[in-house]
């Protein structure tokens, strides 16, 4: 432990709002519905958030309490990406050891300060802080908190009173009175913990305003694809409700600090979100007609019987009990099981140059088949590599739609050219971050666009986008400011810097100095901190474990083929 060689600083609390977008936050605050916002968004500075690349809470939320971009902290997804493995991915999930010891909170622990940590998303399993943890989502639920240190979990108490609100077997109704339940809880722990100690630094996360928009946009927007006009009267404003309960909470944990004014507040999500894309562009059929990619001749225009046969039971099983059934499959079989859903067994490696990996929604990537680094590679690293790294980028940039003439791509990036560090090497040679209509497809022949079925459209309605919002209010602070060009990463070290805390000299992202005062801006400084070794064994997790995390970001969407 560092020896404390700074003055107090003022407390700093942070509320993370999973999601949340100023589409809807700001009619809201304008409309009187979200007044707590409206007034620190008055008396401070505000802007969008420019989130991670692909723009998913495993990614983003590591890279706010790290302050490092993916490529230096190694998660772009929930699973682990590989690109030595022709399907993308290894099967494992990422977890809080992937960056334990280099989050701000313990950063900010190592010089003395007492935090607190309730529901950030990726903190499971718990870990070491001077203070508490109480792990956010994905986690195993049950009777306890998954909590540090594990005295808290038994402080707690019952932990599972009602359903977990990620499993959406439940009705609507119910998920959103559970959805509710979750956001009551995280504050009534926070409003506990706060009265019994003050924490220098504090955090809580509420999920709702994501998991609720993932399934519930459907009834909000006549003229979206898959509205559902006779559920719009009951569950049209279920989204707008999150937002105004995630408000009243900031409201009731704020009435309870008695030094508010000299508290510096931060409100902030991990990415925005809106509807899902309607179009799927099937970058391998394309792939396929520009002469990258060869398709085996036994392979046909249609679905081959597994897939069909997958995709029928898809349809009759509740997402969370298809991943369910997938994660007690052996790993080899799972393996077998994607490559035939992504069309992958159709494609004759020993002659393509170039296929299409699914990422995100949003963002999809394009890997050449490099000889050395996958088993059937036939680009030769080096310049005949980057050669045809540059033909591809400029056919993608170009892409259009060809029924309606807009272009499909909204930037064609080398992945070195938005990611740095020792894991570049994870994501696929190529990301496409595609415009709001347009989502990936995995067929090899026939149409370049295709609509997404209302099915798939009605199940998973909201969508992850890349720009989130943050409010900064406190001492110091600009008042009634818009700062342009923030981006997730540099939230970590502005939180230092606010505490009176040098920025660890690792971090990607920079102290946002535009937020405050100039008479009263710090200079900033930068410092070593000490960076605990992973203990033996804890990486890994148990198999129970593994299928409770499997079916949560099955419910969401998140597992999706």
């Amino acid at each position: 432990m560092q020896d404390v060689t700074t003055p107090p600083s003022p407390r700093v609390i942070v509320f993370g709002l999973d999601g949340a977008t100023w589409d809807i936050a700001r009619p809201l605050m304008e409309a009187g519905r979200m007044p707590n916002l409206a007034r620190l968004v008055a008396g401070g500075a505000a802007g969008a958030l420019a989130s991670t690349v692909p723009p998913i809470s495993a990614a983003a939320w590591i890279t706010f309490l790290t302050g490092q971009n993916p490529g230096r902290h190694g998660v772009y997804q929930f699973r682990k990406m590989d690109m030595r493995q022709y399907g993308g991915y290894r099967d494992e999930f990422a977890t809080s050891q992937d960056y334990v010891g280099r989050s701000f909170i313990e950063l900010a622990g190592q010089r003395g300060r007492r935090v607190a940590a309730i529901g950030i998303p990726m903190t499971y399993p718990p870990f070491p802080v001077n203070g508490f943890l109480v792990s956010g989502f994905p986690r195993p639920f049950g009777p306890q908190a998954h909590a540090y240190p594990p005295a808290k979990a038994e402080a707690l108490g019952r932990w599972d009173e009602v359903q977990d609100s990620f499993n959406f077997t439940l009705s609507a109704a119910k998920t959103v009175e559970t959805s509710d339940y979750w956001v009551r809880k995280y504050t009534d722990i926070s409003l506990q913990a706060l009265a019994e100690e003050p924490f220098d630094l504090f955090l809580v996360v509420w999920n709702s305003t994501d998991n609720i928009p993932h399934l519930f946009w459907k009834y909000t927007d006549p003229a979206f694809p898959a509205y559902d006009p006779t559920g719009a009267p009951q569950f049209g404003q279920v989204i707008n409700h999150q937002y105004e309960v995630a408000d009243g909470e900031i409201g009731r944990i704020l009435a309870a600090l008695p030094d508010l004014e000299q508290t510096t507040v931060l409100v902030m999500s991990d990415h925005g979100m809106g509807p899902h894309p309607h179009l799927q562009v099937n970058f391998g059929a394309w792939l396929a007609d520009q002469g990258w990619l060869t398709r085996k001749q036994s392979a046909g225009s249609q679905p081959s019987l597994l897939s069909r046969t997958v995709g029928q039971v898809r349809r009759r099983l509740p997402r969370q009990w298809m991943e369910r059934l997938r994660g007690r499959m052996p790993a080899g079989l799972r393996a077998d099981l994607y490559a035939r859903q992504m069309n992958l067994d159709q494609i004759d490696w020993a002659e393509t140059a170039a296929y299409r990996l699914k990422v995100f929604p949003s963002v999809e990537g394009i890997v050449l088949n490099v000889r050395g680094r996958q088993a059937e590679g036939v680009v030769d690293p080096g310049p005949p590599y980057e050669a045809l790294r540059d033909r591809l980028l400029a056919a993608l940039a170009d892409l259009r739609d060809p029924g309606s003439g807009q272009p499909i791509v909204a930037r064609a990036s080398r992945r070195e050219d938005l990611f740095e560090g020792p894991y570049v090497e994870d994501i696929p040679d190529i990301l496409l971050e595609l415009h709001p209509a347009y989502t990936g497809g995995s067929a090899l022949h026939g149409k370049l666009i295709t609509p997404l079925s209302l099915e798939e459209l009605s199940a998973y309605s909201g969508s992850h986008s890349p720009t989130g919002l943050f409010v900064f209010s406190g001492p110091g602070v600009r008042s009634g400011h818009w700062l342009e060009g923030a981006a997730i990463q540099d939230l970590a070290p502005t939180l230092l810097h606010a505490m009176g805390l040098p920025v660890a000299s690792w971090m990607d992202g920079q102290v946002l100095q535009g937020l405050f005062e100039p008479a009263t801006l710090q200079p900033v400084t930068y410092a070593e901190y000490d960076v605990a070794a992973r203990e033996p064994g804890s990486a890994g997790l148990s198999a129970a474990d593994e299928e409770a995390i499997r079916a949560q970001l099955a419910g969401l969407g998140y597992l999706r083929d």
